[in-house]
Formats: structure tokens, sequence, C-alpha cells
């Protein structure tokens, strides 16, 4: 599998093992959005530096010229979608667009603001700023031939088959995760109201049915793991909506295993 058109303008060209999916590139990539403005081109999110030729060759048989690459736009600054980005741009004398509040100081060349606006081509994206998987994290929304197309990187993920409903990005407080913003941003995203989103992992929701289901469940499991936020992380953390387990290293090479189940009251 080269790439998978998912509307006009839009391809994917890049993702990893994630979700058990077949990878495209590497496998530990996340998805790879390529954007066609015509005149020039972008990429959303940039994987990581394992397999650049891969990629290249999925470029090229979306019928795309890999030269045209000018913007290098990145969601959020995790080395599952930022370790290509140096390279990309050495390669192809790009510019580099990311928020700010970096976690692992990245430097772009321009931070992207709440209500920016980026044009690849004939494209327009809004900028938003959504914290809270991490603090600069960003989505990006186009209007493309009458359809609000948003890229929401890692903050929300959506129904996975095989995975879950409403998977998120971590939360982790080590990278800066806050939950409040991260229910926040997601509460703004579902007001958008997107018909197709685009996630930094697994695979695209491509109706608005599909889009509000999985964003009404992205905030349920927000607010399942703010019961036990003491557990600091959901990495390495099992989450569900029936209840999560996390492994802890006691030393001495052995682990320790705690689970944890939620109990709901009945309805009265």
């Amino acid at each position: 599998m080269a790439h998978i058109k998912i509307c006009d303008k839009i391809y994917l060209v890049g993702r990893g093992v994630w979700g058990g999916l077949t990878p495209m590139t590497s496998k530990f990539d996340c998805n790879i959005y390529l954007v066609d403005g015509g005149s020039e081109l972008a990429l959303v999110d940039n994987g990581e530096a394992l397999n650049i030729v891969k990629l290249k060759q999925n470029i090229l048989s979306a019928g795309a010229d890999f030269n045209k690459i000018k913007k290098l736009i990145i969601t959020h600054d995790h080395v599952d979608h930022t370790a290509n980005t140096w390279l990309l741009k050495k390669l192809l004398k790009a510019k580099v667009y990311s928020g700010k509040g970096s976690f692992f100081h990245l430097k772009p060349d321009k931070y992207l603001k709440n209500g920016d606006t980026l044009k690849v081509g004939d494209i327009s994206f809004r900028v938003y700023n959504v914290p809270g998987h991490t603090p600069d994290g960003i989505c990006l929304l186009s209007k493309i031939n009458g359809k609000k197309v948003l890229f929401s990187g890692d903050t929300a993920i959506g129904d996975q088959p095989g995975t879950g409903k409403g998977i998120v990005g971590w939360y982790n407080a080590l990278w800066g995760s806050d939950l409040e913003k991260f229910i926040k941003s997601i509460k703004f995203i579902k007001k958008l109201d997107p018909d197709i989103l685009l996630p930094g992992h697994g695979l695209p929701l491509k109706t608005r049915k599909k889009c509000r289901s999985s964003l009404t469940n992205c905030l349920k499991r927000l607010k399942d793991f703010g019961n036990f936020r003491e557990l600091g992380s959901m990495m390495p953390l099992v989450w569900s909506r029936n209840g999560a387990r996390k492994i802890f290293d006691i030393g001495e090479g052995k682990e320790l295993l705690v689970k944890i189940k939620v109990k709901r009251e009945k309805k009265r």
C-alpha cells in the first residue's frame, strides 16, 4: 500500500503499525498526510527518520512532485511525528511550522498561533491551539469541496476498530499533559463539527456521524481517566471504559501490576 486518497487534495502517505494496521512507512510512524495545494505541497506530521525513501516513493505514487513540498506542519512535538522533520527540511528547503510550548524545545521556522491562517497553495487552513495531550498541540481546519476537514494530531484519534472507542493521545504529566485543557480541547473540536477527522494514528474518520460519536467517546474516556488522575499517566497504561491497569517497576527485575475497576452507580 503506497498511499490512500482521503479526499480531494489530501493523501495518507505514511503510517506505522498503531492499532494493528499494516505499516506504510516505518513501523513506529504516526500518520503522515500529504496536502496538495496545486502550486505547493505540504506534509502534516513527518514521522520517524527511519524510512524516508519509502515515504518519498509513496508521495510519488500519489502523483505528487516531492520537490514541491515547501511546508512541514507539526501537530505536536513527539518523536514519531517530528524525527523526519530536519532531514526533510534540508532536502526540500522547506519551512517548519508548529504550535508554541514544545516540551522538547522544538524550534520551527514559524510558531502558529490560535486563529492563524496557513496557506498551502490554493488551500487555506485555520489553526487552533488544542493543548492537553501536549502543551503545543494544534489542529488544522479547512473546507475542501464543501466539507470541513480537520487534522487533529493525537488530541482526538476517535473510535478505532480493534483498539477502542474515543481513543486520545496518551496523557502523561511528564511531558506536560493537562487533563482540564485536554477535555476543553476535545469540546472545542466537537464544536467545529468536522465532516472528516484526520488523526495522528489509526484510521481517518470520513463521515460527520462518525466524527461526532468519536469525539463524544473521547470526552467520556478522558472524564473516566480523571477519576484516577493519581496514576499520572496513561503510559504504560491499558485503559478502557471498564477500568485501567498499570505496570510499575519495583526493582530487581520485578513488576507490579495494578488493576482498577470502574464502578458506576445505577441510574435511579
